[in-house]
């Protein structure tokens, strides 16, 4: 099992602007304040968005474009490196107008309504992602 501590350093509260392309924002915004290690929760809405998916047997990757209205029942992620550079992960659940859910890895295109971001930096050793053979993603090492 992979372990490494951290220290929980200052948190930032965010609100992406009306329209912003969400995960470009969060990746705009560790890039310029330097964060190589965080936690990242919040709630909203998007006016459309697009997850993905991870096919396991076939290890790749399946887009799902959501072209609606919906709210953001729950997002959690974090920061970590990836050949040198912050990489934002971020997994979210998206319910409709009729309490259906849909769930999966944020992808770009997912467009700001409202959002309410904690992003809790953290500090210790460095952790970075490498391609696992394993699994075919890149995960903690």
């Amino acid at each position: 099992m992979f372990d490494a501590q951290a220290a929980v350093g200052p948190a930032h509260i965010l609100k992406p602007p009306f329209g912003s392309d969400l995960l470009r924002e969060l990746e705009a915004f560790v890039r310029v304040k330097g964060i190589n290690l965080a936690w990242i929760s919040g709630v909203g809405a998007v006016s459309r968005a697009t997850i993905c998916y991870y096919d396991q047997e076939k290890k790749d990757w399946i887009d799902l474009d959501l072209d609606q209205h919906l709210e953001v029942a729950g997002l959690w992620g974090n920061v970590s490196l990836l050949n040198g550079a912050p990489i934002v992960h971020i997994h979210i659940v998206l319910a409709d107008e009729q309490g259906h859910c849909y769930g999966g890895h944020l992808g770009n295109n997912t467009l700001v309504f409202n959002l309410e971001i904690l992003m809790t930096t953290l500090s210790g050793p460095t952790v970075v992602r490498k391609m696992d053979e394993q699994t075919g993603l890149t995960i903690w090492h």
